[in-house]
């Protein structure tokens, strides 16, 4: 299968909810399987100026209470503990980390001894593995057979170094997973629509993936990270019917996201929120 072919095939929408005020999105085949997975927008938190409202990102606002009383808003509405939070401590690369239920509050609530990983994999109950966005990609994935799970951060530099492959590649490794069961969901990111890049890195990505990873309009290159994402799947074996897009770019919805690039740096982050089911029973 091409990958136009297979970019067709898969299917198209999150699920958006609100809360308690907090306005999120949720992965329909994922909590069809007794899942909790969200992604949050920026609505339904207690942060202001450029981090209006529901902002997760520390390192950028620099107030902790406002981040945890954000977390913990946000939990209460996607149904996660709150407690049971660890944050990824992410590099821009390919680090993939085996959360335990020791590492629970980690990031949040404690300080973090977690390796660099852009990924979190999940595989008992107990735990809420969350990544933190901003323009970069939310990936997520579920084997429902072997009950194991990732969310994963995935920037430019994550996503041309194979990550997006490499996570069902490490399912299949440790858990056995077989990539005819792993249901993958791409979240809200920025898109092709507005993701300039220069002629180099367009360069790198046709060369490494295909043409079909770049856009050229009015004199200027635009990279899209979704198809390089797909190709990955593809050759991971990953069906494209299980595959979930949201259709959704975050340069293209200030209302809704955060943008890094949209706004110059002076923005908020929203969250990946990952877990098994709600009652902590594993099945």
């Amino acid at each position: 299968m091409h990958l136009e072919e297979y970019r067709k095939a898969v299917q198209k929408g999150f699920e958006k909810r609100q809360r308690g005020g907090v306005v999120f999105f949720t992965i329909p085949s994922f909590v069809k399987h007794g899942l909790a997975a969200a992604f949050t927008s920026r609505i339904g938190g207690v942060s202001g100026g450029f981090f209006e409202s529901l902002n997760f990102s520390l390192k950028r606002e620099g107030n902790l209470k406002n981040i945890r009383e954000n977390f913990r808003r946000a939990a209460a509405a996607a149904g996660f503990r709150y407690e049971s939070i660890v944050l990824d401590n992410y590099e821009h690369g390919c680090g993939i980390y085996r959360v335990k239920k020791e590492d629970a509050g980690k990031g949040l609530l404690i300080e973090t001894d977690l390796p660099k990983c852009d990924a979190l994999i999940v595989d008992q109950p107990g735990i809420t593995a969350v990544t933190l966005h901003a323009d970069c990609v939310p990936l997520f994935y579920l084997d429902p057979v072997r009950r194991v799970a990732c969310a994963a951060h995935a920037g430019w530099r994550g996503i041309f170094g194979g990550l997006p492959r490499m996570i069902p590649e490490t399912m299949a490794k440790t858990y056995h997973s077989e990539a005819k069961d792993i249901l993958a969901a791409i979240g809200p990111h920025i898109s092709s629509c507005c993701y300039e890049v220069g002629e180099d890195l367009a360069g790198m990505f046709e060369e490494k993936f295909s043409k079909s990873t770049t856009e050229r309009r009015d004199g200027k290159v635009y990279l899209d990270l979704e198809a390089a994402i797909l190709t990955q799947f593809m050759d991971a074996g990953i069906l494209a019917e299980n595959v979930t897009i949201s259709g959704l770019c975050t340069s293209c919805h200030p209302e809704l996201f955060y943008s890094h690039r949209r706004d110059k740096g002076k923005t908020g982050a929203m969250a990946s929120m990952i877990a098994f089911d709600k009652a902590g029973n594993k099945k």
